[in-house]
């Protein structure tokens, strides 16, 4: 299990990887959840990796993931729209540092650097009443003009 002071939400801000900046993650003692964001537009696609830690010795731990990956599809007007799919992901052995300060954390996967900064909120969902009835009246539409009376 990672140290209570590795435990939180985590945003990147800076990595050897570009495409992954902005990305999230979430440490749970031994438990993990990774989550690239990819935009397209107005809509976001995230997808949720999960895992668990072991410590291998000191600031080196192993990551094992699950087979499963989760893709939250998020837009302004629609709730947000979650789809399971299977996805191989391969195991990681990482190292890691923390500051004296526990708000910033480095990860290094052999060639490749991550650095997150702690969250101190964690974003909660927002669909809200309204997203859920434009989703209700855009699919009454749909089902309308495919069967009409």
């Amino acid at each position: 299990m990672f140290p209570v002071r590795f435990c939180g939400f985590w945003s990147l801000i800076a990595s050897t990887d570009t495409q992954y900046i902005g990305s999230e993650l979430m440490i749970d003692y031994n438990t993990i959840r990774f989550t690239p964001i990819k935009k397209y537009g107005f809509i976001r696609v995230k997808k949720n990796m999960y895992g668990s830690v072991f410590l291998k010795e000191e600031n080196k731990s192993k990551i094992a993931w699950l087979p499963s990956v989760q893709y939250d599809v998020e837009s302004q007007v629609f709730p947000t729209i979650s789809i399971p799919t299977k996805h191989k992901c391969s195991k990681l052995i990482v190292s890691y540092d923390i500051d004296e300060t526990y708000n910033w954390i480095t990860i290094q996967n052999q060639n490749d650097q991550y650095v997150f900064r702690r969250n101190l909120v964690v974003p909660s969902p927002s669909d809200s009443l309204f997203k859920i009835f434009l989703t209700q009246l855009f699919f009454d539409i749909i089902i309308r003009s495919i069967h009409p009376n």
